[in-house]
C-alpha cells in the first residue's frame, strides 16, 4: 500500500468517526405530538400537586418528571428557581396547607410545539377572575429542562 493510500485510508477514518460523534451528540427530540403530550401530563401532575388532597408523593411524581438540572423562571415572581429550591418551596407549601383547591388551577387553551419546546397559553380561574398565562417548557429528551412563565 503506497503512503498516499495509507493517508486518504487515515482521512476517510477520521471522516467517519467525526460524522458519527456529531450524530451521537445530537440532541434527543420528541415529535410535536408527544410533547403536547408529556405538556398536558405535566400540567395534569402540576394541577394536583396544588390541590387540597395533594400528597408529597404527588409532588415526587411532578418532580421525576423534570430533568436533574431542571429551572422555573418566573420573572414577575421571584427570578429562576432550581429544581431543589422550587421542589422545597412546594413542599414546604404543601405542609402548611397553603393548597386549599378542590378544582385544577390550570387549564390548557392551546400549544404550539418547536424543537424540544412548547409554548403553552393556560388559563386560570381565580377568585372568579379568569386569567391567561403563556409558559415555555423546554424538553431535553423526555424530561422538562426548563419552565420559563411570562405572565403577571
Amino acid at each position: 500500500m503506497t503512503l498516499a493510500k495509507i493517508v486518504a485510508l487515515s482521512l476517510l477514518t477520521v471522516t467517519m468517526l467525526t460524522a458519527s460523534q456529531l450524530q451521537a451528540a445530537e440532541p434527543t427530540s420528541l415529535s410535536p405530538e408527544l410533547l403536547q403530550q408529556r405538556v398536558a401530563q405535566i400540567n395534569e401532575l402540576q394541577n394536583k400537586s396544588m390541590l387540597k388532597t395533594a400528597t408529597a408523593a404527588d409532588l415526587d411524581l411532578l418532580y421525576q418528571q423534570y430533568s436533574a438540572d431542571f429551572s422555573y423562571v418566573h420573572q414577575v415572581y421571584g427570578g429562576t428557581y432550581s429544581r431543589q429550591k422550587l421542589y422545597n418551596n412546594h413542599l414546604n407549601n404543601l405542609k402548611a396547607g397553603r393548597y386549599q383547591a378542590s378544582t385544577p388551577r390550570y387549564r390548557i387553551v392551546s400549544m404550539i410545539a418547536g424543537f424540544n419546546a412548547v409554548a403553552v397559553q393556560r388559563q386560570e380561574v381565580h377568585q372568579g377572575v379568569t386569567s391567561d398565562h403563556l409558559s415555555v417548557f423546554e424538553f431535553d429528551g423526555d424530561k422538562v429542562s426548563r419552565i420559563v412563565e411570562y405572565w403577571k
